[in-house]
């Protein structure tokens, strides 16, 4: 099996693609749950 060599270039902004949507998702579910939260009642302002 040939190994795939990837362009130095690539590598660095896959990575910063990737963990900007891991950042974005967790943000996203953050959001979610806190919204969830308050309009249960279970977080009271």
């Amino acid at each position: 099996m040939p190994e795939i060599v990837n362009p130095p270039q690539q590598a660095p902004v896959r990575d910063i693609f990737q963990l900007m949507g891991a950042i974005l998702f967790v943000i996203v579910m953050l959001g979610v749950g806190w919204h969830a939260a308050h309009f249960s009642g279970v977080w009271p302002t």
